[in-house]
């Protein structure tokens, strides 16, 4: 497999990011290694679900590919990495999932870390528009959204604007995910050009950590949209792991997609 150190470029059109709120200890319970720590923002510390469309994704330096387009998810977790001697703003990444069967294959190849195929559906009632994202007959997220009164004043608890909740996103260049060495987490780095945020009013009707994480207490706090900038994917190599907490969660992860 093609584990050097190599780029994946892509155009951003939309991206959804839901964000729940957690108590640190709870999330701290939940990572898969020490030198990852949960970020704090007046008591709480936020795991998002995340949907992108994106376009025009190539594997530098080859030209992109023209007319290949994916919509992505994952489930984000902001933490702080303490592996080097000044601690900074991170990802922990449960599992990255594509609706193109050609990604869901090179995933491996590329970031050393699986990468399943689901299905994402869309429908609208005037304003509203439901999202769901699903692996047959596994629902794994499911939530309908509409513009917010208020696009540029975020409604929250853990980020006091959209200023702050963009910082948030910005600074987590680094991710981490579990890779397909199970002793391991595999390092990718994540730079992307501005982006215009707007706030949502959304409600979620299913979000699969609930049944993962029975005892989590994950609260919904707010619903952004991202629109435009381009993206940049980087493999950065294997971690080894010190500690093995979260292999369970994510071994069910798996199981559940691929029933």
């Amino acid at each position: 497999m093609m584990f050097g150190v190599h780029t994946v470029e892509a155009r951003l059109i939309e991206r959804f990011i839901f964000n729940f709120r957690v108590r640190p200890e709870v999330l701290a319970s939940r990572l898969p290694v020490s030198y990852l720590r949960p970020q704090i923002f007046d008591g709480w510390s936020v795991v998002s679900f995340c949907m992108l469309t994106l376009d025009h994704i190539t594997l530098a330096p080859l030209p992109p590919w023209i007319g290949l387009k994916t919509t992505s998810c994952a489930y984000r977790c902001g933490v702080i990495d303490t592996t080097d001697a000044q601690p900074e703003p991170s990802v922990y990444i449960l599992e990255r999932y594509t609706d193109r069967s050609l990604i869901s294959y090179l995933g491996p190849w590329v970031f050393a870390s699986s990468m399943p195929k689901v299905c994402f559906s869309q429908t609208r009632d005037g304003a509203v528009c439901t999202m769901r994202v699903h692996h047959d007959y596994q629902c794994l997220f499911a939530a309908s959204i509409r513009p917010s009164p208020s696009p540029d004043a975020l409604d929250s608890q853990v980020f006091d604007s959209l200023d702050t909740f963009a910082r948030f996103v910005n600074l987590g260049v680094t991710s981490y995910t579990p890779a397909m060495n199970r002793d391991a987490l595999a390092r990718v780095d994540l730079q992307k050009s501005d982006t215009r945020y707007t706030a949502l009013t959304a409600t979620v009707e299913y979000n699969l950590l609930d049944d993962l994480w029975p005892n989590a207490e994950l609260v919904f706090d707010s619903a952004i949209r991202a629109t435009g900038g381009l993206y940049k994917w980087t493999y950065r190599g294997l971690v080894e792991r010190s500690s093995y907490s979260c292999s369970s969660q994510r071994s069910r992860l798996l199981n559940i997609v691929q029933q």
